[in-house]
């Protein structure tokens, strides 16, 4: 049965509320700069901007003043670029509002939440948008077409949505509204904290791991895909992931499987997060989960909400939570394997 994204997204938003330090998202970026208004973003970039992505492209003629950010990677790039948005995509933590966004956000944006077919459209051209950012949005094939007769609405640059590395959504956000060189210098120096984590940690290198969300009984989400966010974010630590996962049949980024199918996570490391309290305990006492010579190593991390949330979308300004909240987890887990 492959598994749902939609029911997954649903699934971490409506989670318990993140209390996190907020000065951990001030350290990617400047700490001096003071966030713009959106009527200044891009006040001195050169328009019309044009920008070209898989499901077309997207001109935007001048200063863009009403933006709706349609994802996290949108908005973080938005956020650390100094613009505020009028609308911003529901998601986990309080107001479903992330922790590490949250002390950057000033005013108060409409918060949009998606159903299963996506994002409403009425609710989006009641902001009067003069921007859509849906770099990172993955309901966003079926939502193009409408949505780009609003406004200018930029998409992904690879080979789907939800794929495109933080790197690419930035430089997106930052054409759009004017500020290259400042993602320039944001890519740079979150780059080198993610090479000081492979660094500072040697035991990740070349260790195999598992990601796995539960959210009803009796099966398991499993990434796949060695094109998923999360996943290319271990990969930049040095670990890989483990064949036995990457070898599950299936074109989606993810499968669910059943528990007799539970031996496929018995990697060197196994991350899990759990929608409810009630189906972590259910697996964690399943003899066959109990059975995985990973569980019995304790290299076998449960996530929370905030920790998955970020390591399953990291974007330049989520990096510094999961370099001080999942990394350590993932390092102890990796010494077990050893």
């Amino acid at each position: 049965m492959a598994f749902s994204l939609r029911s997954a997204r649903r699934a971490a938003a409506a989670g318990v509320a993140l209390a996190t330090a907020l000065a951990l998202v001030s350290a990617c970026g400047s700490d001096t700069e003071e966030p713009s208004s959106p009527a200044s973003a891009g006040a001195a970039a050169s328009y019309p901007v044009s920008l070209t992505h898989k499901l077309g492209t997207a001109t935007v003629s001048a200063a863009p003043k009403r933006i709706v950010a349609l994802s996290d990677a949108d908005l973080d790039a938005l956020l650390l670029l100094g613009v505020q948005p009028v609308g911003i995509a529901e998601s986990s933590g309080e107001g479903g509002v992330t922790a590490w966004a949250k002390p950057r956000l000033t005013g108060s944006p409409t918060v949009l939440t998606a159903g299963d077919t996506g994002f409403d459209v009425e609710k989006i051209a009641a902001l009067n948008p003069d921007l859509i950012l849906a770099g990172g949005d993955y309901y966003i094939d079926d939502e193009y077409a409408k949505l780009s007769k609003l406004a200018p609405t930029t998409a992904y640059e690879t080979t789907g949505a939800f794929e495109d590395p933080w790197q690419t959504t930035l430089r997106q956000v930052a054409k759009a509204v004017g500020r290259t060189a400042e993602a320039e210098k944001i890519v740079t120096d979150v780059e080198g904290r993610i090479a000081k984590v492979k660094t500072d940690h040697p035991e990740l290198a070349g260790k195999k791991f598992a990601i796995t969300q539960v959210w009803e009984a009796g099966s398991v989400g499993v990434l796949r895909s060695d094109k998923d966010a999360g996943v290319k974010m271990l990969n930049d630590f040095g670990m890989t992931l483990a064949p036995s996962v990457a070898s599950l049949p299936g074109e989606e980024f993810a499968v669910q499987v059943s528990l007799e199918k539970v031996s496929v996570l018995d990697a060197d490391v196994l991350l899990a997060y759990y929608t409810e309290d009630g189906l972590k305990t259910a697996l964690e006492g399943n003899a066959l989960f109990k059975s995985l010579n990973v569980v019995k190593r304790g290299a076998y991390v449960a996530l929370t909400e905030a920790q998955f949330s970020s390591l399953r979308t990291p974007t330049p300004l989520s990096v510094q939570y999961i370099i001080e909240n999942v990394v350590p987890l993932v390092s102890t887990a990796a010494k077990a394997a050893s």
